[in-house]
């Protein structure tokens, strides 16, 4: 009987591997096979969804440069009124302290000379001088995109205002166009803010976000589907051009949404299927576990027993650590080691 139940423990071994494999398998399966039977077509109504949050990241944006031209000339017109000499330092000041979307500000003579300062040190000739509001973006260089607003001062206090946006507060309005990674370009479509991390002054290295810049540029807000690497992608983009200033800075707001970050009609499905696989190979792991601590490791050690009493070595006991069948087994395999020891 024991040379019988021994010629069974490669079998169950090689159960217990087909059927964790073939588990594991299914688990598999199970989670992976969404991405490829669950394709559907993207509905219009996402796309157009994407299109509007990145057109209000654009406008947001617009509303926030265009703020400073409206901070600065509330700043010229109390210089302008008030003839104290430390007006423009206390109304500099006051503008640093309330709003904080600023780096510096500084009141310029007409030669270009400082005369009152607040914040960090300010770019005169970042902005030409002119008689109305105005943008300018710096030329690419350095580390951190810098983005001016002017507005000059007019009467016996003739000169202008000069402020520097903070990278932040370029970037924060980005974030409403939602997930996936959000650009905003200069009018070089180089990369000068983002939601994801960016080098200052990258160039876009895909053809359909270059694309996108220049259809942004050219036709205004829009949106399209693209294949990336095998993979569906939503582009979306919209300029920033609602206001005379604006438009002369060029920018352009280009949001990338992967596939994977939309929400879907099969989304749940997909999401359901992925977990249901998960929780397959984890019950697969448990319960082969199981079986090969409770049954294949120990018919595997009355098999080695078996062989080693089979082939002469009756002096290692055979030890007996459990009381079912299995602990049965072993304990009759001790009595016949026992007995072939006692006839020796």
């Amino acid at each position: 009987m024991t040379t019988r139940s021994c010629r069974h423990f490669p079998i169950a071994l090689a159960v217990w591997t087909l059927g964790g494999t073939a588990f594991l398998g299914l688990g598999a399966a199970v989670a992976t096979a969404p991405s490829s039977w669950l394709v559907e077509d993207i509905p219009q109504s996402v796309v157009t969804e994407q299109q509007t949050r990145t057109a209000l990241a654009a406008r947001q944006l617009q509303r926030a440069l265009d703020s400073g031209a409206s901070d600065l000339n509330a700043v010229a017109a109390g210089i302008k009124t008030l003839h104290d000499v430390d007006t423009p330092g206390r109304l500099l000041t006051q503008l640093m302290s309330t709003r904080t979307r600023y780096r510096g500000a500084a009141y310029l003579s007409p030669s270009g000379a400082v005369l009152a300062k607040a914040g960090e040190d300010v770019d005169a000739g970042a902005v030409a001088a002119s008689d109305k509001p105005a943008l300018a973006a710096a030329a690419p260089q350095g580390v951190s995109p810098r983005v001016f607003v002017a507005v000059p001062v007019t009467g016996d206090r003739a000169g202008r205002i000069v402020a520097e946006f903070k990278p932040q507060s370029l970037i924060s309005p980005l974030a409403l166009a939602g997930p996936g990674n959000t650009r905003l370009l200069n009018a070089d479509r180089l990369v000068i803010g983002a939601t994801s991390g960016f080098t200052a002054f990258e160039p876009l290295t895909r053809p359909d976000l270059d694309q996108a810049a220049q259809s942004a540029r050219t036709a205004g807000a829009g949106a399209a589907l693209h294949d990336v690497d095998g993979r569906r992608h939503l582009v979306s983009w919209a300029p920033v051009t609602t206001t005379e200033q604006t438009r002369q800075l060029g920018l352009v707001v280009v949001t990338d949404r992967p596939e994977t970050s939309l929400t879907l009609p099969h989304s749940s499905e997909r999401n359901e299927l992925v977990l249901l696989g998960v929780l397959i190979a984890a019950l697969t792991v448990v319960v082969f576990g199981w079986l090969y601590a409770v049954v294949i490791s120990p018919l595997l050690a009355l098999a080695r027993d078996a062989r080693r009493i089979a082939g002469g070595d009756t002096a290692t006991p055979v030890i007996v650590r459990r009381y079912d069948h299995l602990g049965l087994v072993a304990r009759d395999l001790e009595r016949v080691r026992r007995d072939l020891l006692g006839r020796a």
